[in-house]
C-alpha cells in the first residue's frame, strides 16, 4: 500500500485520526501566538513589536511583518474564533495608524507616523490581503475601507511602461516588482469574490498576465523584477513570487472554470517543488516569511485538483519545520538554518509566518503522522 493512497484511506475512512493530525497543527499554530501575545504586544496600543532579544530601541513591526500577523489570526480565528476573532479586530482597527496621505494618496507607511514618509506598492498589496481577509471574517466594513485603500494605493504603481505591471516603492520607480503586482492579483480577486464588481477581476487577469509575459521563466519560476527603463529581467528565483502566482492561477481557475488556469498552476506547482523542497527531509529552504506564501499556493491548489500530494508534502515540511524551534519555542530567519540561540533578537514575522503555516494546515486537512518528525 503506497503512502499517498493510505493518506486517503485515512483521509476518508478514519475522521477520529484525522481530528488527531488537526489538533496537533492547531496546537503548533496556538503555541506560536501564544508566544507572539506573551512576548510581542504592545498593549497600550494593540500593536506588536518588530523584534525582542534586542538592544536596539523597539518599534512596531513593519507593515509587511503585520500582514502576515494578521493573516496567522485570521486563520486561527477560523478554527477558534472565540478566542481569535477579538483578537483580529483589536489589530486590524489598530492597524490604521500606519495609513498615511502622501501625494494626496491615502496609503500604508513602513511604520505609523511621526516620521519620513517610506510607502512600498508590496507592503500595501500585502496588508491589503489581510485587511480583506480580516473583513470576510468579521464583516467590519471598517477593515474593508482599509484594504480598499491599501489595494488601490498598489494599483497606484501601476504605469504603461514595460507594458504594465507595479513598481515596488512610491518615489523610487526604477523596478517593477513580482512581490508587487503578485499580492495585488490576489487581493483584486478577493475584492471581486467580495464586490463582484468585473474591474476587480479584469485587474487581476491583466497583472497575471503582465508577470507571465515579462517575468516569469520558461520552467514556470518567477524572476524578482524587471528594470526600468531598460526591461532587463533580474533577481533570484525566491519562494513567495512563485507562491503568490500560484495561488493566483488556482484562483482564477476557480472564478472563471478556464481550465488553462488550473494547467498552469500546477505546471508552477511542480517546478516549485523540485526547486525549493529540500530532498533530504522535504523542508522548504530559505526564509520562511517567503516559505509561508508558497504553502499557501500548494493548498490553493489542492483545493481544486484534490491531490493528496499536495497536503504530503505541506505535512512533510511542517513536521521538519515544527523540530527547529529553539527552548524558547522561537524560530529563525531560515527554516533549514539551525534554531537560534536563546540570547540572539528573535523578529515578529518569523514566528506568525510558521503560526500562519499551521493553521492553513490545519483548515486544509494535512496529516503529519505519517511523516517522519525528526530530521534526519
Amino acid at each position: 500500500m503506497t503512502k499517498k493512497f493510505l493518506l486517503i484511506l485515512l483521509t476518508i475512512t478514519c475522521p477520529v485520526f484525522a481530528e488527531e493530525q488537526k489538533s496537533r497543527l492547531v496546537a503548533w499554530g496556538e503555541e506560536s501566538l501564544d508566544n507572539i501575545q506573551k512576548s510581542f504586544l504592545m498593549p497600550d496600543h494593540s500593536l506588536y513589536f518588530l523584534e525582542i532579544n534586542t538592544t536596539a530601541k523597539q518599534h512596531p513591526c513593519w507593515i509587511w511583518d503585520a500582514s502576515i500577523q494578521l493573516q496567522a489570526l485570521c486563520a486561527a480565528a477560523r478554527i477558534e474564533p472565540k478566542k481569535y476573532l477579538p483578537m483580529v479586530n483589536r489589530y486590524a482597527t489598530a492597524l490604521a495608524s500606519y495609513r498615511t496621505l502622501n501625494h494626496n494618496r491615502a496609503g500604508f507607511d513602513v511604520n505609523p507616523p511621526p516620521k519620513s514618509t517610506d510607502r512600498y506598492y508590496d507592503d500595501n498589496a500585502w496588508i491589503a490581503m489581510a485587511f480583506l481577509e480580516a473583513y470576510q471574517l468579521t464583516h467590519d466594513r471598517r477593515h474593508l475601507a482599509l484594504g480598499i485603500d491599501a489595494y488601490n494605493f498598489a494599483l497606484s504603481g501601476e504605469d504603461e511602461k514595460l507594458g504594465g505591471g507595479i513598481y515596488w516603492h512610491e518615489d523610487r520607480t526604477d523596478t517593477k516588482n513580482t512581490c508587487s503586482s503578485g499580492p495585488t492579483m490576489i487581493a483584486a480577486l478577493m475584492l471581486y469574490k467580495i464586490t463582484g464588481q468585473p474591474q476587480y477581476l479584469q485587474t487581476a487577469k491583466r497583472l497575471y498576465d503582465w508577470t507571465r509575459t515579462h517575468i516569469q521563466d520558461d520552467d514556470g519560476l518567477v524572476f524578482d523584477h524587471i528594470t526600468v527603463p531598460g526591461g532587463k529581467v533580474q533577481g533570484d528565483k525566491v519562494s513567495y513570487n512563485t507562491g503568490t502566482l500560484l495561488k493566483a492561477a488556482c484562483m482564477l481557475y476557480q472564478t472563471t472554470g478556464e481550465k488553462k488556469y488550473l494547467d498552469e498552476a500546477e505546471r508552477i506547482a511542480h517546478a516549485s517543488e523540485g526547486r525549493f523542497i529540500r530532498k533530504s527531509d522535504g523542508l522548504i529552504g530559505g526564509w520562511g516569511k517567503l516559505n509561508v506564501k508558497l504553502i499557501e499556493g500548494f493548498l490553493s491548489l489542492q483545493e481544486v485538483d484534490h491531490d493528496p500530494h499536495w497536503l504530503e508534502l505541506v505535512g512533510k515540511c511542517l513536521a521538519v519545520l515544527h523540530t527547529h524551534r529553539n527552548a524558547a519555542g522561537w524560530y529563525t530567519l531560515e527554516w533549514d538554518a539551525s534554531p537560534p540561540d536563546l540570547k540572539q533578537p528573535v523578529r515578529l514575522i518569523d514566528q506568525s509566518a510558521p503560526a500562519r503555516a499551521y493553521w492553513i494546515a490545519a483548515e486544509h486537512g494535512v496529516m503529519i503522522d505519517l511523516i517522519p518528525t525528526t530530521v534526519p
